[in-house]
């Protein structure tokens, strides 16, 4: 009886492979004198993968962590009663997927005291062939050829049950969806082992077809409160239309789109589970519990960039009666360091060092969302007034903003359609403007201080097809962004860009509780000529392209990947031989402005480029100890960012710039904490170097580059002047040797993709 039981439980183990997982958390556990599987192989399959086959069966080695290092990590043994059946889950697999003449044999190898390894030896044989497929019953069906094409069965594929399955539930799905909503499809077969052959004959019963009737509403109000949403509402929002074709997929559609208002706390949509005998229409209900109309929520937080943060969100979803959602939004950063808020400089030593962390940085925003779709998606209106920052980089303030967008959310794939228009101006380095925009004349400097008018119109898609949101462990992610600026928008004329953002991610568990993890992100900005190989003209700094941190290039801190410009902390004057000193004042002397080469650099000013790629690989690792709470990860980041059509440049693979570090992360209440260390072997780019005397010298901004030649002299009033020009991209801050001075750290919180 004991052997029945267990052959039992192996047959529909292979018929349920979801079942492993229990079967191994109750029989892996060793004790005293167990063997431990240090080692799990899998030989002379080609039909699938050793990954497939391990996961369809008991055995499972030890951890990789125990693997490795021998002293911690998670130890499994070898269950004895179940090893032998794992051959019969092998077996039923190969039969089910058409290989009638499979073989699985078992070598298990000893590997030191307690320790073994177990070896699957496979000899697949010759699969039985599907030699042909018979459809009956859809030749009253118009949409014949849609419903039958890609199938999972196929003439001249191996025989395979779940394949013969997978037609069933298509075949079902797609009649479900067609306007047959009692359809039936039956699949029988006749095998011929000798000859390796097999006949499929599926039949379908599609039923009567039939549609969208009347949709009738039964709304509950919230305990203790009156009814908020009428009944025309809740069926505009909910989408279904009498008189379509039935359609199951509608059905949850017009489920997600109820929930997606936020005003119901529990959503029903059902048809009629008969239709009656010559009614060519089914009547649907949607039953719907009201929840609270109004919510609130604040919050706070702590990052070295943005020192103390603080956001409120006041959210109506039913204004105005009509489900429309109203959100107001404020958020404020810098707190403790941004004027008038300040006093935690000690707290924030980064976010202190940055240009543009003297002000608060803020955002005050008012948005109404139409939460019923207009053609699939839903429309959005928003104004708003904000300050942001970059690192070192720039600062923009946007007086007034608005957008329009439309956005459609299917079951994975979001897209949106959005419309923005700002007026507001961007304030950046001096010497960011010189280097970048030739701007090095205060006068062109003013110009683009100058508040102008940016109207950006912008596609975006993104597919969503992981398993966590916030800590994914299988699955892939994607996203593609398209922007454009113009005349055409409505952008002030020396606005105009064209910019694209393809970013995805990939998530594979690799045994033991390790994820693998990985991540691309590839972007260009281009001209109105659309060429990737020139140079772009004028481009927004914001719209500029920026890598380093702690979600890219973890080895660099934040935008320092890439071109950048530098404020040396002083320079020599020097003669036109290069010997130290020289007259200002007397006109036969020829003398420059120039950094030496041991110099540092007091601050770096990332300038951004116009193309950029980032490669992030990272393995997750449970900890040995408290495994749901901590996690540490081993990783390698690779990136460069360019700016087509500067002299010397190039797109290559030879450019990327690879940092690995380690990291841990820990399951904290307000999300995961995460400590990255990072290993920079690089130098820091050769830049442009400048000297900005804004006090002593009126505002004047001085290259300082090693070799420049631009002049300096002093006019007749006594002030410092230097020859127009070229400043010349030489030089290079020293890099220590140290192996600490290149480690680059970071705490932030959330994975870093």
């Amino acid at each position: 009886m004991r052997a029945i039981r267990a052959v039992c439980a192996a047959l529909l183990l292979a018929c349920c492979p979801s079942w492993a997982a229990t079967l191994r958390a109750q029989d892996l556990t060793c004790e005293p004198g167990d063997l431990e599987v240090v080692r799990l192989e899998f030989e002379g399959n080609r039909a699938f993968s050793s990954a497939q086959l391990g996961d369809g069966i008991v055995t499972t080695p030890s951890s990789w962590t125990r693997r490795s290092f021998h002293t911690f990590g998670t130890r499994r043994c070898l269950d004895r009663q179940q090893f032998p059946l794992d051959v019969l889950r092998l077996l039923i697999w190969y039969r089910n997927h058409g290989y009638t003449a499979a073989t699985v044999d078992t070598v298990v190898t000893p590997m030191g005291r307690g320790r073994i390894g177990v070896r699957f030896a496979i000899q697949e044989g010759t699969p039985t062939l599907v030699d042909s497929l018979v459809i009956e019953g859809l030749e009253g069906v118009q949409e014949h050829e849609a419903l039958v094409r890609g199938l999972a069965t196929r003439v001249g594929h191996p025989f395979d049950k779940y394949a013969n399955e997978q037609t069933r539930d298509t075949l079902t799905r797609r009649l479900r969806n067609g306007g047959y909503p009692e359809a039936e499809v039956f699949v029988g077969f006749d095998t011929f082992t000798p000859l390796r052959s097999a006949r499929v004959r599926v039949t379908v019963v599609p039923g009567q077809r039939v549609r969208f009737g009347r949709v009738e509403v039964r709304d509950k109000p919230r305990a203790g409160a009156a009814r908020a949403i009428d009944d025309r509402t809740i069926r505009r929002v909910a989408g279904v239309t009498p008189g379509d074709l039935y359609a199951e997929e509608d059905l949850q559609r017009a489920k997600r789109s109820l929930y997606q208002t936020e005003t119901f706390s529990e959503v029903n949509v059902t048809p009629d589970t008969v239709v009656p005998p010559g009614d060519s229409t089914v009547r649907v209900w949607l039953d719907v519990t009201e929840g609270f109309m109004h919510s609130t929520r604040v919050g706070g937080g702590w990052g070295t960039l943005d020192c103390v943060r603080a956001t409120a969100d006041f959210t109506e979803y039913d204004l105005l009666r009509g489900a429309m959602r109203l959100d107001l939004r404020g958020r404020v950063s810098k707190i403790g360091v941004g004027q008038p808020l300040t006093g935690l400089e000690a707290v924030c030593p980064q976010a202190h060092s940055d240009l543009y962390s003297k002000d608060l940085n803020y955002y005050a925003g008012a948005s109404i969302t139409q939460t019923a779709s207009l053609y699939g998606f839903i429309p959005s209106f928003a104004l708003y007034s904000e300050r942001r920052s970059e690192y070192n980089a720039y600062l923009r303030t946007t007086p007034v903003g608005g957008s329009l967008a439309f956005t459609r959310l299917l079951s994975r794939i979001t897209q949106s359609l959005s419309y923005t228009v700002e007026y507001g101006r961007t304030e950046a380095q001096p010497a960011l403007l010189c280097a970048v925009f030739n701007a090095c004349e205060e006068a062109d400097r003013a110009a683009f201080r100058r508040s102008q008018r940016l109207a950006v119109a912008s596609f975006a898609i993104a597919r969503e097809a992981s398993d966590n949101p916030v800590n994914p462990t299988r699955g892939t992610e994607a996203r593609l962004e398209l922007r454009t600026a113009g005349g055409y928008t409505g952008s002030d004329p020396g606005l105009r860009f064209n910019k694209m953002l393809a970013d995805g991610a990939a998530y594979v568990p690799a045994g033991g509780g390790i994820v693998l993890a990985a991540r691309l992100r590839v972007g260009a900005v281009v001209g109105p000529s659309l060429s990737f190989s020139k140079a772009a003209l004028f481009v927004p700094q914001q719209e500029r392209l920026f890598a380093g941190g702690p979600t890219t290039v973890r080895g660099f801190r934040q935008n320092e990947l890439g071109p950048a410009a530098y404020i040396p902390s002083g320079y020599d004057t020097v003669r036109a031989n290069g010997s130290r000193g020289g007259s200002l004042s007397n006109a036969a002397d020829t003398v420059y402005f120039r950094a030496r080469s041991d110099t540092l650099s007091e601050r770096i000013i990332p300038t951004g480029g116009n193309a950029l790629v980032v490669a992030m690989l990272e393995a997750r690792i449970p900890s040995p100890v408290l495994p749901d709470a901590l996690q540490f990860t081993v990783f390698t980041d690779a990136g460069a960012v360019w700016n087509r059509g500067t002299p010397g440049t190039t797109l290559g693979f030879g450019a990327l710039r690879w940092t690995p570090g380690l990291g841990a992360r820990v399951r904290t209440f307000f999300g995961i904490l995460r400590v990255d260390l990072a290993y920079n072997p690089y130098a820091r780019p050769a830049g442009a170097a400048y000297f900005d005397t804004s006090v002593a010298e009126g505002g004047a901004l001085f290259c300082v580059s090693p070799d420049n030649t631009l002049r300096v002299t002093t006019t007749s009033d006594g002030k410092v002047q230097q020859a127009s020009g070229a400043c010349p991209a030489s030089f290079q801050p020293p890099r220590s040797s140290s192996f600490l001075k290149r480690l680059t750290p970071s705490i932030s919180i959330g994975q870093a993709f």
